[in-house]
């Protein structure tokens, strides 16, 4: 399953393999940066990529091959190396974690199997290592590593660290998966007298539902005198933290005040934080650039109140205003003072993923280049 090394000075594409969990219309991050990485290689001109994934999820799309398996159990393993190989990469990327791999232990394994047949390997990691006791063999398998957060190897747990000082470790910082709404003055005043259905103002949420959210703050920073509350987001009875906020927008004060819209696409995502008066993300241990909760709603331009243990105060140039992690006073005084303030977002979407995908044929330049001692 070895191939030969790429030669940088030819013509020929890089045949990249992109591996995950999930793909759009699949609710996860992880699975809608997959989707815009994969995009982004694909217009660059410069590889021909495909998409691995488990089971019949995933959305067809010109220019992008998708490859399926049975799923992501050990039994898998053997159909999961042989689609790789009939497809002939000459490198796969791996991307961790996601909502996709659930439980199963095969996709944290496949980079040392990989190892094993002569293929050479790049990993994104998502989160910081540790991510559970399934995430230990992806640290002793070889190959370069891509990371979406800034400082990884100081954010990693001590004694993890020793185990990755040898890694090469890139940081790429990630881009919007959600477009900028075009939403002309007219339509977005209609949706906002929609969303806010008798209220003043506007004050949405988007992103997934889990308890590191913070999603609960939201009914202590906002008004509920003056504003509608937006949930954009999948809630469902049977999930104990899912009920605890449905509770909380079932009953006063928040009561025909608070709406949650479930699952949406991404231009109607869009859409919805455009004409929403202020995003608010009260993530419990901070977040930052790598939410992409948080970069869709910096890319439409609306004013957004987030937490961070790291960043304080207003970022002008992104709209946002940084408090510390649970501190709801902040919060809701940050709220109040810039509600409703707009502005031109400096960067197009399209324009963040090129930068993107050229980092990452750089990285996979290296590895492939003749040069490399790499398998």
């Amino acid at each position: 399953m070895g191939h030969p090394p790429f030669k940088t000075s030819g013509s020929a594409l890089i045949k990249v393999l992109l591996v995950t969990g999930s793909y759009p219309p699949m609710p996860c991050g992880v699975g809608d940066y997959t989707a815009g990485l994969a995009r982004a290689l694909r217009d660059s001109g410069k590889a021909r990529v495909a998409v691995l994934i488990g089971g019949r999820d995933g959305e067809e799309e010109a220019g992008i091959e998708m490859i399926r398996i049975r799923g992501w159990g050990l039994r898998n393993a053997l159909g999961a190396l042989r689609a790789m190989a009939k497809w002939k990469p000459d490198l796969v990327h791996l991307q961790f974690p996601t909502q996709g791999y659930r439980s199963h232990w095969l996709p944290w394994i496949l980079p040392l199997l990989l190892r094993l047949a002569r293929i050479r390997v790049v990993q994104t990691w998502h989160e910081v290592m540790p991510m559970g006791l399934r995430s230990l063999p992806l640290c002793f398998a070889p190959g370069p590593v891509v990371v979406v957060r800034p400082n990884y190897l100081e954010s990693t747990a001590r004694w993890c660290r020793p185990l990755l000082a040898n890694r090469r470790i890139t940081f790429v910082p990630g881009a919007p998966s959600i477009p900028r709404a075009r939403l002309a003055v007219h339509e977005r005043a209609r949706l906002h007298a929609k969303l806010a259905a008798g209220q003043v103002r506007v004050v949405s949420y988007f992103g997934f539902a889990y308890p590191h959210k913070g999603i609960e703050a939201l009914f202590e920073v906002a008004d509920p005198r003056k504003d509608s509350l937006v949930l954009i987001c999948d809630l469902r009875e049977g999930d104990p933290y899912h009920r605890l906020i449905l509770d909380r927008c079932r009953s006063a004060p928040w009561d025909g005040k608070a709406s949650v819209t479930g699952f949406l696409p991404a231009e109607e995502i869009a859409s919805v934080l455009s004409a929403s008066d202020a995003v608010v993300l009260p993530f419990a241990a901070g977040g930052g650039d790598w939410n992409s909760s948080l970069q869709a709603a910096a890319i439409q331009g609306v004013f957004v109140v987030t937490t961070s243990s790291t960043a304080r105060g207003y970022d002008a140039r992104h709209n946002v205003h940084y408090c510390p992690p649970g501190d709801i006073a902040c919060m809701r005084a940050a709220l109040e003072s810039g509600i409703g303030r707009r502005i031109e977002p400096a960067g197009e979407a399209n324009r963040e993923w090129a930068r993107i995908a050229g980092v990452h044929l750089r990285v996979y330049g290296d590895l492939l280049a003749p040069a490399s001692h790499h398998p």
